[in-house]
């Protein structure tokens, strides 16, 4: 009899798959967990993949832009506590965890896999307290996202005004970000790439807009 799929983790779960990080075996060590169409890397394996991978590949390249993906930072009741992850689908996993930073590459099930990477040795000497406190500060410093439908805290401006979708430009704090966007909308060789590419491509760009609109 064929073993039952799993359909999906839940807050607990997840939470208790990042905490399993005192072996140093555990350290460089990405969980991917799947959520609908999109791979999550959440809480130190969101850090891994957006913070350590995206230093690497700027050392090893430094002529290439890297955008990596944007982080989203939420509130969740049946945890009483914020948690963290980055998405992004299946056909960008090698853009984001290029195959030459893996060590292994394992799938536990049909909605987990674990992916080893290397540590540049530009990070120095390892502690699992100085690597906690690395990915702690960077949870830290971004950004809760606003839920949907709530309004902007006094002396800011919501993400969108008054429902109508419309952007806002008059906030200076995120116009350079709309720029940039808007900067590789323009440079994107459209006619050189397949639907699923553009696809993707969208995809990308909404992730990186909704960063922007939750600062």
């Amino acid at each position: 009899m064929a073993q039952e799929q799993k359909k999906g983790f839940t807050n607990q779960e997840i939470q208790a798959i990042e905490a399993e990080r005192q072996d140093v075996k555990t350290w460089n060590v990405i969980h991917l967990l799947k959520d609908g169409n999109y791979w999550h890397a959440n809480e130190w394996s969101g850090w891994l993949v957006a913070v350590i991978i995206t230093d690497e590949m700027k050392r090893r390249y430094p002529q290439e832009e890297r955008v990596p993906p944007t982080p989203v930072k939420k509130f969740a009741k049946n945890i009483n506590g914020e948690y963290i992850f980055v998405g992004f689908q299946e056909k960008s996993l090698d853009k984001y965890i290029p195959k030459e930073l893996q060590i292994d590459f394992k799938a536990v099930d049909n909605l987990r896999i674990d992916v080893t990477i290397e540590l540049s040795a530009e990070l120095g000497e390892l502690s699992y307290e100085r690597l906690f406190a690395m990915y702690k500060e960077w949870k830290d410093n971004t950004p809760l996202a606003k839920e949907k439908g709530e309004k902007g805290s006094a002396g800011n401006n919501p993400p969108f005004k008054g429902g109508d979708g419309t952007l806002p430009f008059d906030n200076p704090a995120i116009v350079p970000s709309v720029m940039s966007v808007a900067t590789r909308i323009l440079s994107f060789p459209l006619h050189k790439r397949t639907p699923m590419q553009a696809h993707e491509f969208i995809a990308e760009l909404q992730q990186e807009m909704l960063g922007c609109m939750s600062k």
